[in-house]
């Protein structure tokens, strides 16, 4: 039975929006002199009606309308921190919304049967979006396309912007009191590095050399392309991933093994990323036999030893108690996140 309501809700929204497009086709666009009085007359406002750490709710808003039986407005929003849930409309009739397409939001609206239009000041319809991230997002209602009673169309270009600031202080329900709590929202916000859709950040969750990778590039802006990784298990790099570890390969901030792999799914361990941080620093590593004399220097590997030594110096890095470096302990998102904040630091 749910199928067949889901199906039979499929249809009716296929034939409601072949409606809106052929109401837009047939609908006749107004002449110049007539579109300038109208846009005279009738203005339009975005309006924010709540924001917190979850949600925005944007309202678009009509003054002096004259007899609006349709509508369809183009609308942008910052993708990057917003994410379209929903839009709800108190007019009577029908909405469709596009497919939304990256950053791009397009909504469409009539009244049914012979009825005239909606005057004066009315709420065209209240969008809904969820927070993404913290920082500042724009909302930009680019044009609209007004349809009265007899089909006459104008359009109309408001271009306006509504900018809101979302909070940062409890996105994530489990980073409160986390000693890298603030490093994690510096992070998120600069994009290198996302939550999870249940709300929580994971920060002691261990890094793969893929995730690493990706985070690495993105917080450094490398220049990525489509060619892959020639690595002997390159199959085994996930695609969303495989730009950023080939971009970081060829900065030489990263390498494979000597069997020619680059094992992604592998921890991170905090020797590899003391090295792939001294390398995007531009840094040479000295050759040292201890590292500030840590009580395991016994336990890090000749080939790691410049680097730590230069991490530690750079105050990039430090030890994690007990005056150990801990250099085969896998890395958390927490540990990742503060240390490429401290090489964006060091470069800046």
């Amino acid at each position: 039975m749910r199928l067949k309501a889901s199906v039979k809700k499929m249809k009716m929204r296929k034939v409601w929006t072949s409606l809106l497009v052929l109401l837009m086709t047939c609908a006749t666009s107004v002449n110049a002199a007539t579109e300038a009085e109208q846009s005279k007359r009738a203005s339009f406002e975005l309006k924010t009606m709540s924001v917190n750490n979850k949600l925005v709710e944007i309202s678009v808003i009509g003054h002096d309308l004259e007899d609006l039986y349709a509508y369809e407005m183009n609308l942008q929003f910052d993708a990057n921190t917003l994410r379209f849930s929903k839009a709800s409309t108190g007019n009577v009739g029908f909405t469709v919304v596009s497919k939304v397409e990256g950053n791009n939001l397009q909504i469409a609206h009539t009244k049914v049967g012979n009825v005239k239009g909606d005057s004066g000041d009315q709420l065209l319809t209240s969008l809904q979006f969820s927070v993404q991230r913290a920082g500042k997002s724009t909302i930009t209602l680019q044009n609209l396309k007004l349809v009265d009673s007899k089909l006459i169309m104008s359009n109309m270009t408001p271009a306006l912007q509504e900018t809101i600031q979302t909070e940062s202080g409890t996105i994530f329900s489990d980073i409160k009191g986390h000693w890298a709590k603030d490093s994690i929202l510096k992070a998120v916000a600069a994009g290198f590095i996302d939550g999870y859709t249940d709300g929580t950040f994971r920060p002691k969750q261990e890094v793969t050399r893929a995730e690493f990778a990706v985070m690495f590039s993105r917080a450094l802006k490398l220049d990525v392309n489509d060619l892959h990784a020639a690595f002997a298990d390159a199959n085994q790099i996930p695609t969303w991933a495989s730009s950023h570890v080939q971009a970081a390969v060829q900065k030489q901030l990263i390498t494979g093994y000597a069997d020619h792999t680059f094992r992604p799914n592998a921890k991170m361990i905090r020797a590899e990323m003391a090295s792939i941080a001294v390398r995007a620093l531009g840094k040479e590593g000295h050759d040292v036999t201890n590292v500030n004399e840590f009580a395991d220097t016994a336990d890090i590997s000749v080939w790691a030893k410049p680097f730590i030594y230069e991490a530690v110096k750079l105050n990039i890095m430090q030890g994690i108690g007990n005056n150990h470096f801990s250099p085969k302990t896998n890395v958390t998102r927490a540990e990742a996140v503060t240390v490429i904040l401290n090489v964006l630091g060091n470069k800046n």
